[in-house]
């Protein structure tokens, strides 16, 4: 690569000796020197419009950059530049689905090594919601308003309503990356910022993967997949009449949604959410309820945020049954003496004479009481017995 009187650079050799030299020095085990020259062979290959062979020089250059002994700060530098300039001559060639793909690798480069329960630092947040626009312009995600960090990049900043003007909107159309399993990086990528409780971009993330879907035209089980997560993503934020909206003005609309295991499942949160009802919200998202089928088919972060959702307000923690204390009624003692009083009396014990004597007195006081009423028999029958010897027979 230096001029002499009989030569000149010759960049397309040069990057050849790079290219071998990388590949010897990733037999011997050398990260660091392979590193070095696969990132000048890539700019060799970038300075001659080989743009393909430049990314993936980068891309490889990249990998080894994560995996290097360097410091955690230099790694994440590293990564993210070298990300960046693959993505750059992906572009260049117009591969736009792989530019994505590397703008999104170098987002998270970011925050490499760090806790995934952690949030994230606003530099790498704005990284991210960038990356997802590369996929997806925002003239084109519904959720665009859910984006935390930066600006679109088809926002003008003088006239509010250019997002939604037919020129902006027919730019965003060639702009949309729909190449296969585009959809799955970005929800993988809400899955992420799910983790960091960046709810808001998660669900950014999530509109872009259902807008991919919607462009392909298709009814398949991922949209519906993915209009039950943006209702769950909708009621975790504490939103129920936004969720109500789009349940009932979007989804709704696609008739292939509305026999869905989905559908029906995002039908009872809604309603749950509206009424306020915890127990319907709980029965809902168990796991052994009618909607164990639906819920299994969501990824792990989304079915782990459902059971998150609160009747009122944002999602936070696990939900707890609230138990219904009875309350003791505290009798107080009677005192001795009056229970003594109020005790019934003991009975006596009666002998068998005495039994007798009051049958026999008892038997007596019923005759008197007939005799008094006039119908004791014993005396009827005296008196017919004397009318009949009165008769005379003859």
């Amino acid at each position: 690569m230096t001029r002499g009187i009989f030569s000149k650079p010759d960049p397309i050799s040069a990057a050849n000796f790079y290219k071998r030299a990388a590949d010897c020095y990733k037999q011997c085990g050398e990260n660091r020197l392979e590193r070095l020259h696969r990132i000048a062979g890539g700019d060799c290959q970038l300075g001659q419009d080989a743009y393909a062979t430049a990314a993936q020089e980068y891309g490889r250059a990249a990998e080894l950059a994560e995996a290097s002994d360097e410091t955690l700060a230099r790694k994440r530098q590293e990564v993210h530049k070298l990300n960046l300039d693959a993505a750059n001559a992906w572009n260049q060639m117009g591969e736009r689905g792989r530019a994505a793909e590397a703008t999104m690798r170098a987002a998270f480069g970011l925050v490499m090594g760090e806790d995934p329960s952690k949030s994230m630092d606003p530099k790498a947040l704005a990284a991210v919601e960038e990356a997802i626009e590369s996929y997806v312009p925002d003239p084109l995600n519904r959720r665009r308003d859910y984006r935390r960090t930066g600006t679109s990049a088809y926002a003008d900043p003088v006239n509010a309503e250019s997002m939604t003007s037919a020129a902006t909107l027919e730019l965003a159309r060639r702009n949309l990356v729909n190449d296969s399993h585009a959809h799955e990086t970005l929800f993988k990528a809400g899955q992420e910022l799910i983790k960091r409780r960046h709810l808001e971009s998660a669900l950014y993330a999530h509109g872009a993967g259902t807008a991919v879907l919607e462009s392909e035209g298709f009814a398949t089980v991922s949209l519906s997949r993915a209009y039950l997560s943006e209702t769950v993503l909708t009621l975790a934020l504490g939103d129920a009449v936004a969720a109500s909206n789009d349940f009932q003005r979007v989804h709704l609309q696609r008739t292939s949604y509305l026999s869905s295991r989905e559908c029906a499942l995002a039908e009872d949160l809604v309603r749950a959410c509206d009424a306020m009802d915890e127990e319907a919200l709980e029965e809902a998202t168990s796991r052994g309820g009618p909607h164990r089928a639906a819920l299994a088919n969501l990824d792990p972060e989304v079915r782990a945020l459902a059971g998150e959702v609160r009747a009122c307000g944002r999602a936070g923690g696990k939900r707890t049954k609230k138990k219904k204390k009875v309350e003791e009624v505290a009798v107080p003692r009677a005192p001795a003496a009056a229970a003594r009083a109020t005790a019934p009396p003991k009975k006596k014990e009666v002998s068998g004479e005495e039994l007798l004597q009051d049958t026999d007195a008892g038997f007596a006081e019923m005759d008197d009481i007939m005799n008094q009423m006039g119908l004791d028999d014993d005396d009827n029958e005296e008196e017919e017995e004397e009318d009949d010897d009165e008769i005379d027979l003859t």
